[in-house]
């Protein structure tokens, strides 16, 4: 999912280079409702965004409503039981994430694959990109609030849709870019809708 095209920076390249050098954290994130589980893989100084994305997927999502999570209620038994998560502060081509289709999986997420016997998905995500990710700013204005006080609202509710657009890709791959980032916004708009209600108390979106 990307917000625009960039060249490779080098800048990301060393990122990659120190992240390799400093090794990589794993978190289960276990939940219920035939979702899949959650393998996160984040580097040194990612544990807090790690944690915003298992809070997200655990806790935020099943306190949605129905009619927000109905338009992905064909997504969840499209995925196989486990998703391997790769964090990083940023993408060298400055997406937002990437889905890994079949053949192109990590090597955790293929020796993970060999050693359980099941079939897993990968998908990976930019979380310093998508937490300046931001696909409403007017909408963002209108709320008249503080961007200290939306900012952790739009990055649980931002890094819900980046996922979810990634695993659409994985499940559906014959749905076009299109039809899977209309998705993945109108569900960014409906999440911070609602969001904003329920902590701000104020209404979001323009008059």
């Amino acid at each position: 999912m990307s917000p625009r095209a960039r060249a490779v920076h080098p800048q990301g390249v060393l990122e990659r280079l120190l992240e390799w050098l400093r090794g990589r954290r794993q978190r289960l994130v276990r939940v219920a409702e035939g979702r899949p589980w959650l393998l996160l893989s984040y580097p040194g100084g990612g544990e807090s965004a790690a944690a915003e994305l298992e809070g997200a997927y655990a806790r935020l999502w099943p306190a949605f409503s129905a009619q927000l999570r109905a338009a992905y209620q064909t997504l969840w038994p499209a995925l196989p039981a486990m998703v391997v998560v790769l964090l990083r502060p940023r993408n060298v081509c400055g997406c937002l994430g990437h889905h890994h289709p079949r053949g192109t999986e990590s090597r955790l997420a293929r020796r993970l694959e060999s050693e359980l016997g099941h079939p897993l998905a990968e998908v990976d995500l930019a979380y310093q990109e998508i937490a300046r990710w931001q696909p409403e700013p007017l909408a963002s204005l209108a709320v008249a609030s503080s961007p200290d006080a939306l900012q952790p609202l739009h990055f649980g509710a931002a890094l819900l849709a980046v996922l979810l657009h990634e695993l659409e890709h994985l499940a559906f791959p014959d749905k076009s870019e299109q039809e899977v980032r209309a998705r993945s916004r109108a569900f960014y708009a409906g999440a911070m809708k609602e969001l904003v209600e329920a902590e701000l108390g104020r209404a979001y979106g323009m008059a």
